[in-house]
């Protein structure tokens, strides 16, 4: 009986956390329309056009996020606040890799790889 009690609470918190990543996912999506329409960032299709060409794949998951800035930028630029479009692509071989891109000029930031295999590198 008590094995079936966590069975259904794990299964009632999947169901729950599933429902506030769609939450998040609408959210984000009505974030990104928005500063779109605004011209402040570049279209999400716009942007995965760019990625995929150097990281072609399976995208399994995108996020639109907001990044604080920290110092100074690779490129010599001072960092401030910036969108980023987040994506986690799924490569031949069973390769998952995560990149940031900024959403105003489409750029990758970050190249990242799952622990064990070639760790993220920052451009």
């Amino acid at each position: 009986m008590r094995r079936r009690n966590m069975l259904a609470g794990a299964l009632a918190l999947g169901i729950w956390t599933a429902g506030a990543q769609a939450h998040d996912h609408d959210r984000d999506r009505e974030r990104a329309e928005r500063l779109q329409a605004a011209g402040e960032v570049l279209p999400l299709q716009d942007v995965l056009n760019r990625v995929s060409k150097d990281y072609p794949g399976q995208v399994l998951k995108v996020e639109f996020e907001e990044e604080s800035g920290r110092g100074d930028c690779a490129d010599g630029s001072s960092c401030r606040e910036r969108w980023i479009y987040e994506f986690k692509i799924l490569q031949d071989e069973g390769r998952l890799v995560k990149i940031k891109a900024d959403a105003r000029t489409g750029q990758v930031l970050w190249v990242g790889r799952r622990p064990g295999r070639e760790q993220g590198t920052h451009r």
